[in-house]
């Protein structure tokens, strides 16, 4: 049987893994909207995203890459692409949207109120 590819997203932050929901026969441009948070402790870590196609007994590798946590932080968040790869070639591009909001509020509403 042949099908539309049924796509799905692992991350993967200090041994911790998430994953996003199955979009069965989402083709290869599906639209996955799924939200996770880390507890990041520092900006030099990496993330390891991979992309699954979920076949009727196993899940077939699509691609991957290393995204370091730096990169998704600036100006308190990012709306970019990130190329995966399947062995050492491209695979495509995944766009992803961070918000970064470190814990204790907004700093400069805090720093306000202080003085």
């Amino acid at each position: 049987m042949m099908g539309k590819m049924s796509p799905y997203i692992t991350l993967v932050y200090k041994q911790k893994k998430h994953k996003s929901k199955i979009h069965h026969e989402g083709g290869k441009a599906p639209i996955f909207g799924d939200k996770f948070t880390f507890d990041v402790t520092s900006a030099t870590e990496d993330i390891t995203m991979r992309v699954w196609d979920l076949d009727l007994t196993t899940s077939d590798a699509v691609g991957f890459c290393q995204i370091k946590i730096a990169s998704l932080i600036i100006n308190g968040g990012v709306e970019d692409w990130f190329d995966i790869y399947f062995d050492n070639k491209n695979a495509g591009s995944i766009q992803l949207r961070t918000k970064f909001e470190p814990k204790g509020g907004d700093q400069y509403e805090n720093m306000l109120k202080e003085y």
